[in-house]
């Protein structure tokens, strides 16, 4: 899969759009068009910004594949880009829901606290 591809999957599957895209990579929303057209290539500063933000290896973001083994394929979530999973998820939320999602943190430390 090509760059073009890749990036524009990765930037519709966490429903960010061209303007919010080109606003972190310090662009216009037509560099970004430009990226997902492949008539553009972003400098390698950008494509770690780009690696960062949607939490996959610059392979990955090249390539559309690793160059890791099979086993070494499933998803790896660094305690920040869970973070970031989490908070944006929550905060998609409503007020109802959210509280849901506090009472289950609390819930879930005092479980962790009694098998301590």
């Amino acid at each position: 899969m090509e760059f073009s591809t890749v990036l524009k999957n990765l930037r519709e599957s966490r429903n960010i759009t061209q303007e919010q895209l080109a606003k972190h990579l310090q662009v216009s929303r037509s560099t970004v068009a430009g990226y997902e057209t492949g008539r553009r290539q972003p400098d390698i500063g950008r494509l770690c910004k780009l690696s960062s933000l949607f939490d996959v290896s610059l392979d990955y973001l090249l390539t559309g594949t690793s160059a890791a083994s099979p086993q070494e394929l499933e998803p790896v979530i660094s305690e920040k880009g869970l973070d970031r999973k989490v908070m944006r998820a929550y905060k998609t939320l409503s007020t109802a829901s959210r509280q849901d999602v506090l009472e289950y943190i609390q819930l879930l430390q005092l479980k962790e606290k009694q098998q301590k």
